[in-house]
């Protein structure tokens, strides 16, 4: 069973080096779990993040024919940010500038990868 206290403290775990927020969320935009920044901002991240994931799995279905977008890794004015999907929640990490896109890209992955079991168990007892 997933706790919410456990997955803040797992997700707080991450939220250090440069990272300033990391952010689980359902594919529509509602948060459900997050660590860093204020309650507000995560929430405000939280629907950006999932606009743009939706923008580009769009996207990539008309242009190229296929289903899967992995990865959504930009470079803002404010910091740089990176999207994934784990089971049918998207997980979101903010860093400072100063991070490199090769850094966060791991740590994102790394997150996702620890994450992805418990999150599918989750998802079939759910169903």
């Amino acid at each position: 069973m997933l706790k919410p206290k456990v997955l803040t403290e797992l997700l707080a775990q991450e939220t250090t080096g440069g990272i300033m927020s990391t952010i689980l969320l359902k594919s529509n935009g509602s948060l459900l779990a997050f660590a860093g920044s204020g309650d507000k901002e995560a929430r405000v991240t939280a629907a950006i993040a999932s606009s743009i994931w939706t923008a580009y799995h769009s996207n990539i279905k008309q242009s190229f024919h296929t289903e899967s977008l992995n990865f959504v890794l930009m470079d803002c004015d404010d910091g740089k940010v990176a999207i994934t999907s784990i089971s049918d929640l998207l997980l979101c990490l903010h860093s400072k500038k100063s991070v490199g896109l090769g850094l966060l890209k791991t740590k994102t992955l790394a997150l996702a990868k620890y994450l992805e079991g418990p999150l599918s168990e989750l998802d079939h007892a759910v169903a």
